[in-house]
């Protein structure tokens, strides 16, 4: 086990490898299974680019043979930021064959967060699609290099991209068949244990910059197969992707290892236009699609969803927040498939409802965590312990698949994680009367989840204290109709015959952070009301935001 990585409590791992949960293989082995028994059936689309799962299998292993062969091996760490392509899941593929660690990251985080990211998980390698919406990708890594000299495999994913010089092309790699020139018993000698780090995932950055997130082989499969059950997940499943492949969500609950796992098809998407959404549904005859409360919306909002037949739909996962009431009870009646709402972490438990309960608990609550061996707890925020049944309380979880630690963060950890293995999650929860499901009623922390995207809001304070305009500043979550939340980010001014628009101030933070963590309203004030302990009132100000907003007919 790596230095980093705090890992299981023994007995509850010998626990959890006597109940089965825990495998001794790992997610790949199921693959290249289903891979030998549905060789040439579809496994990815993505574009204009189809792979059967004998392809998919086949341009894996030779990609995984050309990283050993470049001088990646177990353990390694590689920052992975791409859009939703197909050569994502080829990438994965490999690096999850040999033990090299991907560092999962979104496509809109810049040099401040691509920096931070690498440099903590000690990565060697960054894997780019050169030009994405405009953005040469390129660039950045030339940024991060620049400053990172051990950063030695850049490779770049993109089809028809130029790679620079002393740039990897995954697509050339895929193209060269490396496997008529080495041994395939390479890659059974650099299998990785199932106990080893599989991934390194991205907390919600709520105490600031993203944490990295450990999971584990054993933990990481498990959590994928077991969620894929309610989801009705089969080998004739075809599943869209829409939200970010970076995210646990999409990726792992029940997601592209799940879908793979019962030998469907995962169709990649890299635009989350409602009318893009709609014709790729009818094109690919999708069954699943994990969406984000958001799109939800939007879909149901669509004024053209009728010119597209969505009859092939049978299932949209609502993840990342919880879909209001109002919008849930449509989807069955507007969309004529249905719905399952899903909550998690990716750090580690995940609930989802059933399709066996009741309309009010499926439509209420985030349903009940996956596994039968997961453990829960509501606790009471001022520290005094357990509270009654149906009483709101910070919920605590521990389980098969719920990390114990963040990767090298042992201050944060003693904060996160209870003497006894359990992850504080911020959230406030209680248990549903019937015992089906659990409610969320709010958090404890203080950040943004701006449409299924969370980050703290200390982060891009802490930039625009920078300003030379700016006195103070806070940041807080206003809500909307579509997103949930946005970010309103109220300033005092240390010269009050100044003046601060929002334009200069995301044009200030603009290239510093990604695009979704700018604020979208700015409120001047002369100072703004701090605390005994000198922190600025953030309760009064979210509660002034409503009041502004209420008073403007935007709530």
């Amino acid at each position: 086990m790596l230095n980093e990585v705090i890992p299981y409590r023994p007995e509850l791992a010998k626990f959890y490898k006597k109940r089965g949960y825990w495998k001794e293989e790992i997610f790949t082995d199921e693959f290249d299974r289903m891979a030998r028994r549905f060789w040439d059936k579809e496994a990815l689309v993505g574009g204009d680019q189809r792979y059967t799962y004998g392809e998919l299998k086949t341009k894996s292993d030779r990609l995984a043979m050309h990283f050993l062969h470049m001088g990646l091996k177990k353990e390694d760490r590689v920052v992975i930021q791409l859009p939703n392509i197909p050569e994502f899941l080829v990438i994965y593929l490999a690096m999850q064959k040999i033990g090299v660690i991907p560092v999962m990251c979104l496509q809109q985080h810049r040099y401040t967060e691509i920096s931070y990211l690498a440099k903590k998980a000690g990565a060697i390698g960054y894997v780019v699609a050169g030009t994405f919406r405009g953005y040469d990708y390129r660039e950045l890594v030339e940024e991060v290099k620049a400053n990172m000299p051990e950063m030695k495999y850049c490779m770049i994913a993109g089809l028809g991209e130029e790679c620079p010089k002393g740039y990897y092309s995954i697509h050339d790699l895929m193209d060269d068949p490396i496997e008529q020139r080495m041994s395939p018993e390479i890659l059974e000698l650099a299998h990785p244990s199932p106990d080893d780090i599989c991934i390194l995932l991205l907390s919600g950055g709520t105490t600031g910059m993203n944490k990295l997130i450990p999971r584990e082989y054993n933990a990481y499969r498990y959590v994928g197969y077991e969620s894929s059950w309610e989801c009705a997940l089969t080998m004739y499943t075809r599943y869209l992707c829409v939200a970010p492949v970076a995210h646990n969500f999409v990726l792992n609950a029940p997601g592209i290892q799940g879908c793979l796992m019962f030998g469907g098809t995962v169709v990649m998407g890299t635009s989350t236009r409602i009318e893009d959404i709609c014709a790729l549904i009818e094109k690919e005859k999708i069954t699943h699609v994990p969406m984000v409360p958001a799109m939800i919306i939007k879909l149901l909002d669509f004024e053209d969803r009728p010119k597209y037949d969505l009859s092939s739909l049978e299932i949209i996962i609502n993840g990342a927040s919880k879909l209001e009431y109002n919008a849930a009870i449509r989807v069955v009646p507007e969309l004529k498939c249905k719905l399952i709402s899903q909550f998690g972490m990716s750090e580690g438990t995940i609930t989802q409802t059933s399709l066996l309960d009741t309309w009010e608990v499926n439509y209420t609550t985030i349903g009940l965590p996956v596994s039968p061996d997961d453990e829960y707890k509501f606790m009471a925020v001022d520290g005094s312990g357990e509270v009654p049944f149906g009483e709101d309380g910070e919920i605590w979880f521990r389980g098969p698949y719920t990390i114990r630690g963040y990767w090298d963060e042992p201050e944060k950890n003693k904060e996160a994680f209870s003497e006894d293995g359990f992850y504080k999650s911020g959230d406030i929860a209680r248990m549903h009367p019937s015992g089906r499901g659990l409610i969320i009623s709010g958090r404890i922390k203080d950040l943004i989840n701006r449409g299924g995207e969370k980050f703290a809001c200390s982060e891009v304070e802490n930039l625009l204290l920078k300003h030379p305009k700016v006195h103070n500043c806070a940041l807080v979550a206003m809500p909307d109709k579509i997103l949930g939340e946005k970010g309103c980010m109220f300033v005092s001014l240390n010269n009050k015959d100044d003046t601060l628009t929002l334009e200069e101030v995301c044009e200030f933070l603009g290239g510093k952070l990604a695009k979704f963590k700018l604020p979208e309203r700015l409120e001047v004030r002369d100072e703004l009301v701090e605390t005994n302990v000198g922190k600025i009132e953030k309760k009064l100000l979210r509660v002034e935001i409503q009041e502004i907003m209420e008073k403007e007919g935007l709530l």
